[in-house]
């Protein structure tokens, strides 16, 4: 099917290169024509605002499964809570875009944030889903610190993109495209190794010089690679080139 999409088109573009290299093995014919153009942020939206930025709170938003990592995130934040014991957590997000089922695995993960609050006096929050212009950008404006634990193979991961254009240090999956996405400007960590997530957390949390020079360097990778004026000129070259040579082009 690979080898059949090639004779059919001129251009493949993907927004990572670990999303290529899905396929670059058993189409060399198709790879051979594929360009990687990153997924865009647009920083005028995605900024940072130091003056509302809390001490101690770690952020998380994204599809509210299992695949998303949510439930390592809670008992990796219950080991953080030996080292700092005021720091608050806020999982952000639904089951589905704007929907939300309360499913068993919901049910589990709420079970145990409730024995933390209980137990720990954990500051736990779950606001649900979030509006991606309205109010997504000051949650990430507020948090000390964003997690991305996916478990599953992130094509990209654009949160840690909208996260890194507010200046907020990420601590991120070593699966798929995130660390690609972040590069050596965030902390990757195995998100299943619960101690080693736990870690990486609070180092965060124990250092504001840490964690400043963290959230710049996130800040600067992200205006020089994700900003959307830079990306919309390399769409716009390679759509152009394109159409001058009256190519077909898939975008992916």
């Amino acid at each position: 099917m690979l080898d059949g999409l090639a004779q059919q088109v001129d251009g493949i573009a993907t927004c990572s290169t670990f999303l290529k290299g899905t396929f670059v093995g058993r189409s060399p014919s198709l790879a051979a024509k594929t360009e990687i153009i990153f997924n865009g942020v647009n920083t005028q939206l995605f900024c940072p605002k130091e003056e509302i930025r809390e001490a101690k709170t770690i952020f998380f938003v994204g599809r509210f499964d299992e695949e998303k990592g949510v439930l390592q995130l809670v008992r990796a934040y219950g080991q953080v809570l030996d080292r700092h014991p005021g720091a608050s957590l806020v999982i952000g997000g639904a089951t589905g875009f704007g929907v939300h089922r309360e499913s068993d695995y919901v049910r589990k993960v709420r079970e145990i944030a409730q024995s933390l609050i209980r137990d720990r006096n954990a500051l736990i929050h779950f606001p649900g889903y979030i509006d991606h212009d309205k109010d997504l950008p000051s949650w990430f404006q507020r948090a000390t610190v964003f997690a991305i634990p996916s478990l599953f193979q992130e094509p990209f991961g654009m949160v840690s993109a909208e996260a890194m254009a507010c200046g907020t240090p990420v601590v991120g999956s070593n699966r798929g495209g995130i660390p690609e996405v972040l590069g050596d400007a965030g902390i990757l960590v195995n998100p299943e190794d619960i101690d080693e997530f736990a870690s990486a957390l609070s180092t965060l949390l124990d250092s504001a010089e840490y964690r400043t020079s963290i959230g710049r360097a996130g800040l600067f990778r992200c205006q020089e690679l994700f900003d959307w004026n830079i990306i919309a000129r390399r769409w716009l070259s390679l759509l152009y080139e394109s159409k001058r040579s009256k190519n077909s082009f898939v975008g992916v």
